[in-house]
This record gives C-alpha cells, sequence and structure tokens, in this order.
C-alpha cells in the first residue's frame, strides 16, 4: 500500500523509540555521503540521555520511523533555537515529512517565545534549500560556512500582525521568490532579508536586518513603519543621524509613540509622541563608542534602534552596526622563529576606515620584547585603502607584545583627530612563558607549546608552533544533564595567566546560568616540554548542595595514524582510511588514553582520568565526568586530561607515561585477514580463514580467495550486520603457505594475504652427538654445540648451509675476538672472552606458543659464575621449529639472580650469514624510500638502519631467508664488510633481583614476506 502524507504522524522521541531512530540512521547513509555509521538502540538512548535538545520530534509512519529533528538552543547565538539535525528515510522521501518536521520545530519555537530559528548546511545540499526557504530561513551569504535564519517566530509574536496572521496561513500565503543560493538585499553596506504575505486585499511586507536579527521595516495595506542608518559601519564618538518613517494609508489618524533604545556602545536618547494622518519623517542623532572587540559574524552585532507603539500596540525596530574608529593597525609577522637578540622584520598593516585620503602617524613606544629601528611611521593611505609597511626590529627577548599606542590621522581638510589601539603579537620561543590576548583570543605559551582559547565560545587548541599538523581542540565544555551549550555563547568572565617553575598555567572562570550559583573554572597547565594539563573545577558558590551534575569536555582532531586500547588490544589506524569518530567502538576502549601519529610524523597523545569515561559525543569524542554531590560553598577538582604534544614517538611510550605499565598489547589494525586471533599456525585439513574489520561500520562485498589451485568466493550484503566474513581454506601439504586473494566492494578493494606456517605430521628429531646437538623437523636442520660457542652454529635446508661461524674452533675475525658466527645472544658488557669462560649446556625443549603450538627444538643455558657484575645472572637461549616447516625462531629468558638490581643492561642478537659460498656472492635486501634495496658481502663496510625485517639470499641460490625481528626492540641493524654479513637487534632490560625477562622472539624462514601487515602476526607470536 502506498505511504500517504495522512499517515505521517509527528510524536515527541521517548525511549521506545530508540530502535526504529536506529534503524532510521542505518537505512539513511545515502543522505550523508555514504557514511558507514552503524547505530545501535543502546546508541540512541546513550546520545538522547545526553543530548542538548531540549526536543526530538520524530515522524512516524505506522511504527516505522521516517525522520528525525532535534530542537535546542543555539549554541552560537543568544536569543534562537536551532535545529541540529534533520532526516528523512530514503524510503519516505517526497511525502514533505522535512516540511512537516520543520513547521513543527517552527510551531515550538512560537510556543517557547523565542523570537528566531537557526540551522545550518552544507552547500552541496541543494535540494534542501527550498525547503528551508519556503518554512521561512534566509541563506546567510557567508565564505566560513552555510548559516540559515528563520525570523517566522518572532513575526508570529508580533500583536500588530497577528489579525492578518490569524485569518490567513502564513506558509500558504507567502509569496516570497525561492532561489538557491544566499539570500541578500542589500543597502548601503546593510544586508536586509524580506518577507512578504498576500491574502485577498490584505498583504504584509517585513524586512530584517542580517546582523541586529530586528526589524527594520513593517508594511502592511494601512501603515508602513521603517527605520534606516545611512551606514553600517559608524565612526566612533561622531553624531550619526537616524531616519525613521512612519506612514499612514488608512482612514483614520494613528497614533505613535517613539522612544530611542541606547546601549553599553550606543547613545541613542530621544522620546516622542505624534499623531499621522500621512507621513512622518525624523532624523535622531546616535553616537557608538568601541566595543571590547570587533563584531563576529557568528553573533549578533550592537544595535541602535527604537521602541515604537501604534495605535498603542508595541513594536520594536533595530538595525546592526559596526563601530569603527578611523583605522585599524595590525602587527604582524611571517618569520616563525624568533630567538633573543635575532633582527627581523614585522610587517604593520595600516587599513583607513574614512571615505578619503588620509595621513596617519604612528609612533611606536619602546617596550621589553622587540625595539624598533624606526619609532616613527608616517604614512599617506588613501580612501578606505590599506597599506603594509615593513619594520627591521631586533627581538629583545621572547613574549607578547601588547603596547598601546596612539595614532594620529590628519584629513587632507585639515581635519585632525587620533584614535587609540594596541599592538599585539606573540613572539614565542624555547624556554619563554608567557600570556596574552588579542582581540579574538586568549594565548598561553611554554617555549613553542601553545594553548588558544576563543574568547566568544571558549573553544580552546592545543598544538605547538613547531607543528605541521592542526592542533587538537577542546570544545566548549558542556554542564548537565540534561546538558547545556551555554558557555558556547559567553567569554570567561575572568582569565589569569600563572607562571611557576614548571609550567605556565591558564585560568578561565565561566558563570552558568542553566545551573544556578555554579562557577566552572578551567586551568591550562603548559609545560615546555609539550604537555599540557586540563584541570576542570566546579564550585558551588550557593547556600544549597549540588547533586547529580556530569560535565563532559568534547575533543576533537584528526583520526589520522589513531592508535586506541581496544579490550586487549590497541587498535591500529595502519589504513590510508583516516576513520571518524563513529567508527570506533567507544565501549570496548579498554584503557584510558589515545594517540594519533600523522605521516609527517607529528604526534599527540591524549590521557583521561580514571574517574572520567571516554565516549562519543556526535562526531567528537567526549570526556564525561559524573559529580554525585557538592557541597554549598565547596568545589569538585576534575582531571587532569592530559594533551602530549610530540612527548612520545610511539604509542606505546605513551601508555607507558600513562598507565605505568611496560607490559605489552598486541596491535590491531583496522583490517585483518587470516585464522582467529592473528594465529600462524595450521595444521593439515581444513581450517577457517576471515576477513575482519575491527571498526563498527558492517562490511559488504566479495572475499576471493585462490589457494593450492582452487579459488573460493563469498559475499556478504549491509543487511548481513557482519563486520567479518569467513572462508574454509584446505590445507594438503606443510610449509610456509600464502593464502591469498582480495576483497572488493563498490568502494574499495583490498589485497589479502596470510601468512601461514602449516605443520607436518612428523616429529622434530633432536639428537646428540658428542658435543652436538642437531635438531631436524624434515625440511631444515640446525645445530649447536656446548664447546664452540653458546650459539645455534648452523642452519641448513637441503644440506645448503645458510649461516656463517668456523665451527669447531672460535677465533678472530674481523672485529671480534673470538668469533663463533651462527646465531647468539649475548650481553654487551660481557665480551666473547668472558662468555666462553662460563659452561654452557645444552638441553631437548618443547614449548607451547600462545595460540597452543607446540614448538621443539633446544634451550642452551649460560649459567654467569665467573663474571663479577652478571654473577647469578642465568641466560636461556631457545631455538625451536615446526614439523616439516623452514621456520626458525630464537628467543631468549634471563633469569636475574644477582642480588642486586640492574638498570638498562642490553642483550645483543647478532646472526652471522652466508647463504653462497662466498660473501660476495651473499646479499641483504632492506625495505627502504631510498633507491638502493640490496648490499652484498664480502666489499664494501656498511651500517644499515633499523628495519622490522631484513632479505637474505644468494646469486647462487633460489631460496631466500626472511629475518623479523621483534616489534619492541631497543634498534636493529645490518652491518657488512669484506669479512661478515651481520643482522643484529638489541633489547633493553632493567630487573629487580628474582625476576625473570623474556626477549621477544626473532622469526626466521625460508620464503619471501608478501604484505607488511603479515610482520606484526609473526611479531605478536609468544611462549609460555
Amino acid at each position: 500500500m502506498k505511504t500517504t502524507l495522512q499517515q505521517v504522524k509527528i510524536v515527541e522521541y521517548h525511549e521506545g523509540l530508540a530502535k526504529g531512530i536506529a534503524k532510521m540512521w542505518n537505512e539513511s547513509r545515502e543522505n550523508w555521503g555514504g557514511d558507514s555509521t552503524v547505530t545501535t538502540e543502546q546508541d540512541v538512548k546513550d546520545k538522547e540521555e545526553s543530548s542538548t535538545n531540549l526536543h526530538l520530534f520524530l515522524a512516524m509512519v505506522g511504527d516505522e520511523v521516517a525522520g528525525y529533528c532535534g530542537l535546542s538552543e543555539y549554541r552560537e547565538d543568544a536569543g534562537a533555537l536551532y535545529i541540529p539535525l534533520l532526516n528523512v528515510h530514503p524510503k519516505y522521501q517526497g511525502l514533505k515529512i522535512g516540511k512537516q518536521l520543520v513547521l513543527k520545530a517552527i510551531e515550538k519555537t512560537v510556543e517557547l517565545q523565542w523570537p528566531r530559528l537557526d540551522l545550518f548546511t552544507w552547500p552541496g545540499n541543494t535540494k534542501a534549500v527550498p525547503l528551508y526557504k519556503k518554512c521561512g530561513f534566509f541563506w546567510e551569504d557567508r565564505d566560513d560556512t552555510v548559516h540559515l535564519m528563520n525570523f517566522i517566530p518572532m513575526v508570529l509574536q508580533l500583536d500588530l500582525l497577528k489579525p492578518f496572521f490569524e485569518k490567513h496561513d502564513w506558509y500558504q500565503t507567502s509569496q516570497r521568490l525561492i532561489e538557491v543560493k544566499p539570500d541578500a538585499l542589500k543597502v548601503n553596506e546593510h544586508t536586509y532579508y524580506e518577507y512578504k504575505w498576500e491574502a485577498d486585499e490584505e498583504f504584509v511586507r517585513i524586512q530584517f536586518e542580517r546582523t541586529g536579527r530586528g526589524i527594520r521595516l513593517i508594511e502592511t495595506q494601512d501603515y508602513l513603519v521603517q527605520m534606516n542608518v545611512p551606514e553600517f559601519k559608524l565612526l566612533e564618538n561622531e553624531d550619526h543621524y537616524v531616519n525613521y518613517h512612519v506612514e499612514n494609508r488608512s482612514k483614520e489618524p494613528i497614533e505613535v509613540s517613539i522612544k530611542g533604545v541606547s546601549s553599553s556602545i550606543a547613545e541613542h536618547v530621544f522620546e516622542d509622541t505624534f499623531q499621522v494622518e500621512n507621513k512622518w519623517i525624523r532624523d535622531y542623532t546616535a553616537k557608538v563608542s568601541m566595543p571590547q572587540s570587533d563584531p563576529g559574524p557568528w553573533k549578533t552585532h550592537p544595535t541602535i534602534g527604537a521602541e515604537i507603539k501604534i495605535n498603542n500596540q508595541a513594536l520594536s525596530l533595530k538595525m546592526g552596526v559596526y563601530p569603527k574608529q578611523a583605522g585599524k593597525v595590525n602587527v604582524r609577522s611571517v618569520k616563525k622563529n624568533w630567538r633573543p637578540h635575532s633582527k627581523g622584520i614585522v610587517y604593520l598593516d595600516l587599513e583607513s576606515q574614512v571615505g578619503e585620503d588620509t595621513t596617519w602617524t604612528v609612533k611606536l613606544p619602546e617596550n621589553k620584547v622587540i625595539s624598533w629601528e624606526e619609532h616613527e611611521v608616517n604614512e599617506k593611505i588613501g580612501a578606505n585603502g590599506r597599506v603594509s609597511i615593513p619594520i627591521p626590529v631586533e627581538l629583545l627577548k621572547n613574549g607578547f607584545l601588547s603596547e598601546e599606542i596612539v595614532v594620529e590621522v590628519k584629513w587632507e581638510n585639515g581635519h585632525l583627530s587620533t584614535f587609540t589601539t594596541t599592538l599585539k603579537f606573540a613572539f614565542p620561543g624555547f624556554g619563554a612563558k608567557f600570556g596574552g590576548e588579542t582581540d579574538e583570543h586568549w594565548f598561553g605559551y611554554n617555549g613553542p607549546h601553545y594553548v588558544e582559547i576563543e574568547k566568544r565560545n571558549h573553544m580552546v587548541k592545543i598544538g605547538s608552533t613547531a607543528f605541521t599538523r592542526d592542533p587538537i581542540s577542546f570544545f566548549t565544555p558542556k554542564l548537565g544533564k540534561p546538558y547545556s551549550e551555554e558557555f558556547s555563547k559567553k567569554e570567561a568572565s575572568s582569565i589569569e595567566f600563572i607562571e611557576l617553575p614548571e609550567a605556565l598555567v591558564v585560568k578561565t572562570s565561566l558563570i552558568s546560568e542553566a545551573f544556578p550559583s555554579v562557577l566552572l573554572n578551567s586551568y591550562f597547565k603548559i609545560y615546555g616540554e609539550g604537555l599540557v594539563e586540563v584541570k576542570h573545577e566546579v564550585v558551588n558558590t550557593g547556600d544549597q548542595e549540588k547533586k547529580n551534575l556530569s560535565l563532559i569536555q568534547p575533543v576533537f582532531t584528526s583520526l589520522e595514524g589513531l592508535s586506541v586500547p581496544q579490550n586487549e588490544g590497541v587498535l591500529k589506524c595502519n589504513e590510508s582510511l583516516v576513520p571518524f569518530v563513529e567508527y570506533i567502538d567507544d565501549k570496548a576502549i579498554s584503557e584510558r588514553w589515545m594517540f594519533l601519529e600523522a605521516s609527517i610524523g607529528d604526534t599527540i597523545g591524549l590521557s583521561w582520568p580514571e574517574n572520567a569515561i571516554a565516549r562519543k559525543d556526535d562526531w567528537r569524542m567526549g570526556l564525561e565526568y559524573d559529580m554525585d554531590l557538592i557541597p554549598a560553598h565547596e568545589e569538585l577538582c576534575l582531571g587532569p586530561i592530559q594533551v602530549g604534544i610530540n612527548t612520545s614517538k610511539h604509542w606505546s611510550k605513551w601508555r607507558e607515561f600513562i598507565v605505568g605499565d611496560e607490559t605489552e598489547r598486541e596491535e590491531l589494525p583496522l583490517y585483518t585477514f587470516g585464522k582467529a586471533n592473528g594465529d600462524v599456525v595450521s595444521t593439515i585439513g581444513a581450517m577457517d580463514y576471515s576477513f575482519n574489520s575491527m571498526m563498527t561500520p558492517y562490511i559488504q562485498g566479495t572475499l576471493t580467495v585462490g589457494h593450492e589451485g582452487g579459488t573460493l568466493v563469498k559475499e556478504v550484503l549491509k543487511d548481513d550486520a557482519l563486520t567479518q566474513v569467513t572462508v574454509e581454506v584446505e590445507h594438503n601439504s606443510p610449509g610456509v603457505k600464502w593464502i591469498s586473494g582480495d576483497f572488493s566492494s563498490n568502494s574499495q578493494t583490498a589485497r589479502v594475504d596470510s601468512l601461514q606456517f602449516v605443520k607436518g605430521k612428523s616429529d622434530v628429531k633432536i639428537e646428540q652427538h658428542d658435543d652436538i646437538w642437531s635438531v631436524d623437523n624434515g625440511v631444515v636442520s640446525f645445530k649447536a654445540s656446548s664447546d664452540y660457542y653458546p650459539g645455534i652454529y648452523s642452519l641448513s635446508m637441503n644440506g645448503r648451509e645458510a649461516l656463517d661461524h668456523q665451527y669447531p674452533t672460535p677465533g678472530p675475525r674481523a672485529w671480534w675476538n673470538p668469533w663463533g658466527g651462527g646465531i647468539a645472544y649475548s650481553f654487551r658488557n660481557i665480551s666473547a672472552y668472558s662468555m666462553l669462560k662460563e659452561k654452557t649446556t645444552i638441553e631437548s625443549v618443547t614449548k607451547v606458543d600462545h595460540n597452543g603450538h607446540r614448538w621443539s627444538g633446544l634451550c642452551l643455558t649460560t649459567e654467569f659464575k665467573q663474571h663479577e657484575k652478571m654473577k647469578g645472572v642465568i641466560l636461556h637461549q631457545y631455538a625451536l621449529t615446526l614439523p616439516e616447516v623452514p621456520v626458525l625462531t630464537v628467543y631468549a629468558e634471563i633469569h636475574q639472580h644477582s642480588g642486586q638490581t640492574i638498570e638498562k643492561e642490553l642483550l645483543d642478537l647478532d646472526a652471522f650469514f652466508k647463504l653462497g659460498e662466498t660473501l660476495q656472492t651473499s646479499y641483504i635486501t632492506l625495505p627502504s624510500e631510498g633507491i638502493f634495496h640490496k648490499y652484498y658481502g664480502g666489499a664494501e663496510e656498511f651500517v644499515l638502519r633499523d628495519t622490522p625485517l631484513v632479505v637474505l639470499g644468494s646469486d647462487e641460490r633460489e631460496e631466500m631467508i626472511t629475518f623479523v625481528h621483534p616489534a619492541n626492540r631497543k634498534l636493529s641493524e645490518a652491518y657488512i664488510n669484506q669479512d661478515a654479513l651481520l643482522v643484529a637487534s638489541t633489547k633493553e632490560w632493567s630487573s629487580p633481583t628474582g625476576k625473570i625477562i623474556k626477549v621477544d622472539p626473532s622469526i626466521l624462514f625460508y620464503g619471501e614476506l608478501k604484505d607488511t601487515q603479515s610482520i606484526k602476526t609473526l611479531q605478536n607470536i609468544k611462549f609460555n
């Protein structure tokens, strides 16, 4: 049955509708650019519980939610409500549901006696603009956003016009021309928005002035009332004439009274009463003074106006104005790095705001921050012209320049005037702590690190002048519940800059009206090293206790390079895709930190205290505190939230700083392909392999997998509501296997590879002959000798040796003496001679990895009894393999029984290779962004940089060995000279006595690595 408009009902939200709302959002992705966010019933409940909506209207078709329209207090300006979100289910578009929802919001705005209703959209949303305009919205002509304002609520509340609108429907009788472009009727720099209604012989025309958000003209068939300010920008302290015009078109005289309305910056004092039979026109003077800061586009401007009564019915007329001085003076610099006593250029930007040529004299005052080469500037400026004057200066010290100056302006007719302004500019530098303010912001600096607070809405940016990426933003904090946006329209009542020996603190105070007797103090503590601590202090200034308050601090930054703890691992955004906040499962965040790393290297660490929770706050993250009780005249301190600007280069170091725990956590890529839990070991037979997404959006597409001559295909749809798709793969033979394929959808294509060590069914043979222990898994074999050198000296496949050694007698080689070659762990502070003094024993072992697989091989144990510092320490070296798989894993355990604490000791793993008959035919390749990728032994000396893996080979053989280093190494390197080809890694360790330190495995296998993600799965192998 076809749905009709009559079947649509508008209702208000309750929790019983949360499931239907979630379904609507999940089926409305095409409305929002193909957004893949998955919304659950609980997500809706959580969001609406903490929403700033005063009302939430839903369009219902039967039991299905077909539309959504929020109504809240406008966060950017006073005197308006706001539609933060409007949506119509694609299935029900065309039924005018959007119109019904918007009209319901307008109706409620009138009922609540608010004068205006605003909303935002995006420039490409052209299909919605006609709807908005028909419902009374005007598209404001601005570059920074698409902002629409609706004055219908004010119109419908005017007593003068109620007789018309009680007889006629305002929507049906509107005569407005609808065009998909910004609205603007421009007169003398003022912008007017005009409504017009006609019905029978009656009409209403009304104009609103954009910046003052007020009426400047009303016209009906009976009368015309209007005001006019000849210019939008008015010179301070000058008389300006405001024109008022009343026209009577009725047969009877009308009684009119008018009274000027003054404000803190406008003086407009007059009062008059008169009778109008035909026309009345008069000018009254007004004078303006400069506000503390220039009016901005986000807020209502200062106004000039009057209160008028027509036949005893009240009407307010007002127009926005922009007070101005004769000109503006600003100091600017393009130089980024200023050091004390360095010289450079600053620019004095002069802007005339008068309509004729003038000559300016600017005297530059002495100060403690910069020394001017010239102390007076004389410049002729054309009418409303601008000039930029370069001035050489020397920086005396890093700090904030804030100097008041008097500018003398001379007109061509000889008229002379002056205006006062302040030169403001920050010169940050290492070691300098200072604060300051401009017209729009407060700043706090410590070295290159800063906090920037926007005055109009208390939005905070935390960053560094050395930063390339955007700073992290702290949006306006909100008190609740329900949460209020009141602070987004308020300037802090006070600001303090507190200099401490270790940091600079910026303190702001915000007084709540939504929660009477509550004061919110915010402290931003900036350390020179890049750490910023944010604390909130909620003060109960009243005589009654406050119960069940909440505070949420919204935080936003690009999630490029995100690492966030999820359950037992760390979700690592390793894709080109930059996820939206909505794609992260906030309920799975298991520790109190996040970390972001840009491709250019800049990092941001974020953490929150244990008494706060991190959750989604619309399209941002929110850090939320619950406050059960604040006694009268007491305060509750919350925090700190911590931000690290380039303080850590890796998430593990940030985590260690915040959590105080060095325990390793497995990295979880956004997308994976492989066995469950990242398992890389399989047996012959059928195994499940899955393509997984760690994000909340459901996957859709086709998984195609090829293996051992066969191809498997499986499709998954969005409606299947899955984040993983699984195929069953049959392994017919042992060895190093690659399960490869692709996953493709209409928007993405991925190459998927999974490295697997498929075990055979035979046993690993371990034998001892005299001093030689040998291990043979049917494919590869390796050997160790306790009489030779404490390590694995031989590794071969098909009888071809891969390691370089000189068994049976160690001796000098290049820089080493004695040198044993092979693969061996050794302490950096113990020489090879000392190592050989200690007794080493060998035994066969079987160890179980973290997925329950059994690896067999050797354990070499060296107990230190001779070495003075390391006496009592036992080193276990493990070399393990799997049946019929050409793989070797080596790792170490240190049993610390020295009777003392050992700090920052280094354990080296050295592996000497020679895959060919000579070093000259043996080579090593490394991942590199440069043009050289292969290096041969036996010739020049090279030190090759840290990389997660290397590949070794020989021109004489086809087989190659991939050597994967552990992720938590201190460093790795490769070293080549005429006598050696060495692959090495180092582990730094510290331990009190009585502890065991495990060194993560290094993995060697015959074959090449096809994808870098497999490195992580190999590095995740751990042994119990």
